[in-house]
């Protein structure tokens, strides 16, 4: 498992910064087994992703791109719902591979975050009732449903950070990769920044798709959604 982890681990990284970056990334869902369940927008192994989820996280998405200024048409909606609900695929691939790899969230992580988020004080204080008011009638879901959301998130970026203490670009790779695309070294040390960053994005855009090819040889990934 442990050969499994670095010899993909530029391709898991890409899912991370996919779902990660700040702006949910369409993956590509096209190459997964579909099929039909009536309330199942996808599943990952024995895992599903309901409808429900989805709906409510790209009901989210909307009424930000709306409250940013930007008009969410159909053709919008029926994009974000699939960019959604591949972030979905993304974080359920992700809790579960931390998990075949032992990383845990504790019980008292969340509960740290919830005291200390400002949404759920007053006056400086924790307060429960104004927590499961805000859940409750902002967010839609259970006290429970928010903590077990919060614990999924929390364990999907500790997988992430500990693939980025495993994926390094050598100076000495940047470098040969800048010489055999420029044919000389002119302006290296200028341009070393952007380049850097351009070559981490295109290595993690060829090897995105092998990952999800293997992953979905050992665990099976269906979706849904056009099948509605």
């Amino acid at each position: 498992m442990i050969s499994f982890l670095i010899k993909y681990k530029k391709a898991i990284l890409i899912i991370t910064l996919a779902f990660f970056i700040g702006s949910i990334g369409y993956i590509g869902l096209d190459s997964y087994q579909r099929g039909t369940f009536k309330d199942t927008a996808a599943t990952v192994g024995d895992s599903n992703i309901t409808y429900r989820t989805l709906y409510k996280a790209a009901d989210a998405q909307a009424r930000a791109l709306r409250n940013s200024g930007i008009d969410v048409d159909e053709n919008m909606s029926k994009m974000l719902n699939q960019q959604v609900l591949s972030a979905l695929v993304s974080e359920e691939v992700l809790n579960q591979a931390a998990k075949e790899f032992g990383i845990a969230v504790a019980d008292y992580e969340i509960a740290l975050d919830i005291h200390s988020s400002p949404q759920f004080n007053q006056d400086g204080q924790f307060n429960k009732t104004a927590y499961e008011y805000a859940v409750k009638h902002q967010l839609g879901v259970t006290p429970a449903q928010f903590e077990d959301q919060i614990r999924r998130s929390k364990l999907a970026d500790r997988f992430r950070m500990a693939l980025y203490s495993i994926y390094k670009l050598t100076p000495e790779e940047v470098r040969f990769a800048y010489l055999t695309q420029n044919g000389n070294m002119k302006n290296f040390e200028k341009n070393k920044k952007d380049f850097e960053k351009q070559l981490f994005e295109t290595k993690m855009e060829t090897a995105q798709q092998a990952f999800f090819d293997d992953f979905n040889n050992r665990v099976e990934i269906r979706t849904f959604l056009d099948e509605q």
